[in-house]
């Protein structure tokens, strides 16, 4: 009888069931009912039962039979089992023997498929005999479908049109194809961008990167550079001039440049005048640090 290779253990009944027993005892019975399930029951004997639960006192024994019963009495088949144990072990059995039933009927469905393909293709074969044997002559049309893969007819289905761009660029002459209504319409959207001078930088672009160059809509390639031109301040009117902002430590106006400057030079006068403090000479300037050493 087949049966999943694992048992279920409910705890709270085994517990319950087994709260009467010393330790000794809980292990017999469970050793017992381990063998019980994989075998299909215990032998009917006290001494094999014992040595089964690796070992066993009578007076374990007794406390353990109460629980087990006697299970194809007066047959070749007799044996000891325990009640809860059986009927897990009839369920089990029923799910294995479903199990078994739905795979013999899968595979009687695949080998019913299999012979009535086995069907077709005789059918085919003869069909296509009868023909060859009255010699119809086939078009050239019917030969090229008849020869032709699935695949084949359904690429050939779904090709589309390669579309064709009138923008073109290569390394050498540049970006071609630009016509002046592309032009028109960029100077509208972009006024900040200086199309000649960007386009010549974005031909530059290119060529340092030739893996990026792998575009075929080039007109949408420059679209986007003078967007983004146009976006970052435009290219128009050279560099802006870099502002400036009132320093109060300085008591003026100066860039971030100037300002760094500044205190560089008003820590090294510092620095200076530390150390003429140190060496008893004075307070000394930068101007006068720089006379003397001057002379």
């Amino acid at each position: 009888m087949g049966i999943e290779a694992w048992m279920p253990l409910y705890t709270g009944d085994v517990l319950a069931s087994c709260a009467d027993m010393s330790p000794s005892q809980f292990g017999s019975y469970m050793r017992m009912l381990l063998y019980a399930w994989n075998s299909g029951g215990l032998p009917n004997d006290m001494e094999a039962c014992c040595r089964i639960a690796g070992g066993c006192s009578p007076t374990d024994w007794a406390v353990v039979r109460k629980r087990l019963v006697v299970l194809d009495e007066g047959t070749s088949a007799e044996r000891l089992s325990q009640p809860r144990l059986e009927a897990e072990r009839a369920k089990q059995s029923a799910r294995h023997q479903a199990k078994v039933e739905a795979v013999a009927k899968a595979r009687a469905a695949r080998s019913v498929v299999n012979t009535d393909n086995s069907t077709d293709n005789n059918t085919d074969d003869r069909v296509v005999n009868r023909r060859e044997s009255e010699s119809e002559p086939e078009s050239e049309s019917e030969s090229e479908i008849k020869n032709t893969s699935p695949s084949e007819k359904l690429g050939a289905t779904r090709q589309k049109p390669r579309r064709t761009y009138r923008v073109s660029w290569d390394s050498e002459q540049g970006f071609q194809g630009v016509a002046d209504e592309d032009i028109s319409r960029w100077k509208a959207a972009y006024p900040g961008v200086d199309l000649t001078l960007e386009t010549a930088r974005a031909h530059a672009w290119l060529v340092d990167n030739p893996t990026k160059a792998g575009k075929r809509n080039w007109g949408a390639f420059l679209n986007r550079w003078f967007s983004r031109v146009q976006d970052k301040g435009g290219s128009v009117g050279g560099a802006k001039p870099v502002a400036k902002s009132f320093r109060p430590d300085a008591g003026r106006a100066m860039t971030a440049s100037e300002y760094a400057d500044w205190k560089a030079a008003r820590q090294r006068e510092e620095y200076i005048r530390s150390r003429a403090r140190k060496r008893g000479g004075g307070i000394q300037s930068l101007g006068d640090v720089i006379h003397e050493r001057a002379e």
